[in-house]
């Protein structure tokens, strides 16, 4: 006898905590991506693995027709979990900490509910595992590389969001998520005594000044209607409280939504570097690493997935929020087909402080994931019919 609803929202959850139990980190999901196989091939599916990528399977309906593609991350964090719960992470100092547990379980449960119904759809469903979300290069770019997305009409990509109520979608209508950008700078010079400042250059005082001057980068250079963010994470300099430090190095990251704010916050930001230096007399060495690029939701796509949302969880529990500040790299798939990313909800109306996604008290509502398995379905089905 097929599965009913209820017993897919069983497995969904079994599936979530087993991966729970046993998270791995970016491109290193070997047993996360067997037991993926294990189960695909259970159902009668031939996954076709793509090293440092992941892996990926076709469901076939009735005859041919357009494919949709479904995308689940698997890798986890290198974060120790404070949760205190059954199936609470057994690798130590490794923690699903933003959900691609529930993400693989959901894809599965599409998996499995589709493959019983075949024969009522035209067209084929593609299920993307994908490695190595977290960490750059990430592992889309290589399942592009191998084909994954070759025949492809239309991808989706689903994500938990702590902090939305349980049950709720969040969509965007176009900017979703942000270019997500790194920058290392390193200034260098003759140090000297705390009581003799003129004698040395304060590499300290210069990057001290950087981090201020930067903000009008944002505020006087960029378009003040496009969101932009950047932030200093981290300086390193000195190594006692009366010398004046020969060396500082600074990291942060650059977020914007297009490529023109993208190019000039780069170029600005060398440039203050460069000005700074030369000012007080430094020399200095400045890396712009460019991340994932920004998530541009299609609108067409974005139609259906509100559509088919106003069903499954009803108009009152479709919100909008502002385009996201993180970085994506499922940008790179709907830069090659048109997509969507959007993101469900999963903390409990009686939490009062939920942990947000990448702490280590990160958890769900898995009441949610019925509304996530039967959302990710139906938009697929609705985009091939």
């Amino acid at each position: 006898m097929a599965d009913d609803l209820s017993n897919i929202d069983k497995y969904v959850i079994t599936m979530r905590r087993q991966f729970h139990e046993f998270p791995e980190l970016s491109f290193q999901e070997e047993q996360t991506e067997e037991r993926i196989i294990e189960e695909l091939e259970n159902m009668g599916l031939r996954p076709h693995v793509v090293p440092k990528g992941g892996l990926y399977a076709d469901i076939k309906g009735g005859s041919e027709g357009k494919t949709v593609a479904l995308r689940a991350d698997m890798d986890a964090l290198p974060i120790r979990e404070e949760n205190d719960i059954s199936f609470k992470s057994r690798n130590d100092g490794v923690m699903h900490a933003c959900g691609h547990d529930s993400h693989m379980a959901m894809l599965l449960g599409v998996a499995r509910s589709l493959m019983q119904k075949r024969d009522q759809f035209n067209g084929t469903v593609r299920l993307l595992f994908q490695r190595a979300e977290e960490m750059p290069p990430g592992g889309a770019v290589e399942l592009i590389k191998a084909g994954a997305l070759k025949n492809v009409d239309y991808v989706v990509g689903q994500h938990v969001m702590s902090g939305a109520p349980s049950g709720t979608v969040a969509i965007f209508p176009k900017e979703c998520m942000a270019n997500a950008d790194e920058f290392r700078i390193r200034i260098h010079s003759k140090g000297g005594h705390g009581a003799y400042p003129h004698t040395g250059v304060d590499t300290l005082m210069i990057g001290a000044m950087l981090v201020v001057q930067a903000q009008t980068i944002v505020s006087r250079v960029l378009d003040p209607t496009e969101a932009s963010v950047i932030t200093f994470g981290r300086m390193d300099s000195g190594f006692r409280y009366n010398v004046i430090a020969p060396h500082t190095e600074l990291r942060g990251t650059v977020r914007t939504f297009t490529e023109e704010d993208r190019v000039k916050s780069e170029n600005f930001l060398r440039e203050m570097v460069s000005n700074l230096c030369k000012t007080y007399g430094a020399e200095f060495e400045f890396e712009f690493l460019r991340g994932y690029p920004a998530v541009i939701n299609n609108s067409e796509v974005v139609s259906v997935i509100e559509s088919v949302a106003r069903k499954v969880v009803g108009e009152k529990n479709i919100i909008h929020p502002k385009p996201q500040m993180g970085g994506e790299d499922f940008a790179y798939y709907v830069q090659q087909v048109p997509g969507a990313f959007y993101f469900l909800g999963v903390t409990d109306k009686n939490e009062k402080n939920p942990g947000a996604n990448h702490s280590p008290q990160f958890t769900i509502d898995e009441s949610a994931l019925s509304k996530g398995t039967r959302l990710m379905e139906e938009v697929a089905l609705k985009l091939l019919s």
